[in-house]
């Protein structure tokens, strides 16, 4: 008999990126280099085909969420993290949606919009968040089943959250 594969009808996205908190362009991920042209881009180029493309996009949201050699604009970010989020990259959706799970920098919280941009989102680190939104109800109505489901593909993925969420939390069985 077959194993049916619980997991099958969850996007699912395994491509590598950096995670950062902080405003220092070399610690960020970027270099001086590539955040001069994004800027440059930005001011002297704003027709430029290479802003379109989505991963430059969400750089770019990235620079302005956490004020890369610019000042923090939460706002700016949110307008170029929606730009990529409008050509379905799950990098943007996933950093969108936690401006809108926090209500980073005075933004207006949305859970029920950041559950649709995480559930919609292929990472690990997505999937461990819908796990929670349907743990505790937020924005979406609580379901038990669902949220160990969420969390066993997490935890399948190695995602660091998950792994520690079952030091308190059974949902592998």
């Amino acid at each position: 008999m077959e194993k049916k594969d619980e997991f099958k009808d969850i996007p699912k996205d395994y491509r590598s990126f950096y995670l950062s908190y902080t405003d220092n362009c070399e610690d960020s991920g970027f270099d001086k280099e590539y955040v001069e042209y994004l800027l440059d881009l930005l001011k002297n180029h704003p027709d430029d085909p290479a802003l379109q493309d989505p991963d430059v996009q969400n750089n770019i949201g990235t620079i302005f969420e956490n004020g890369i050699m610019v000042k923090k604009d939460i706002n700016k970010a949110v307008l170029w993290y929606e730009r990529a989020v409008d050509q379905d990259d799950d990098l943007a959706k996933s950093n969108l949606a936690d401006i809108l799970r926090k209500g980073s920098q005075g933004y207006p919280k949305d859970l029920k919009r950041a559950f649709e941009l995480y559930k919609s989102c292929g990472l690990p680190y997505a999937h461990y968040r819908v796990g929670e939104f349907y743990e505790h109800g937020w924005g979406v109505e609580q379901n038990i089943a669902e949220a160990k489901r969420y969390y066993r593909l997490a935890y399948k993925e190695r995602h660091a959250l998950a792994i520690k969420k079952l030091e308190n939390f059974d949902f592998l069985h």
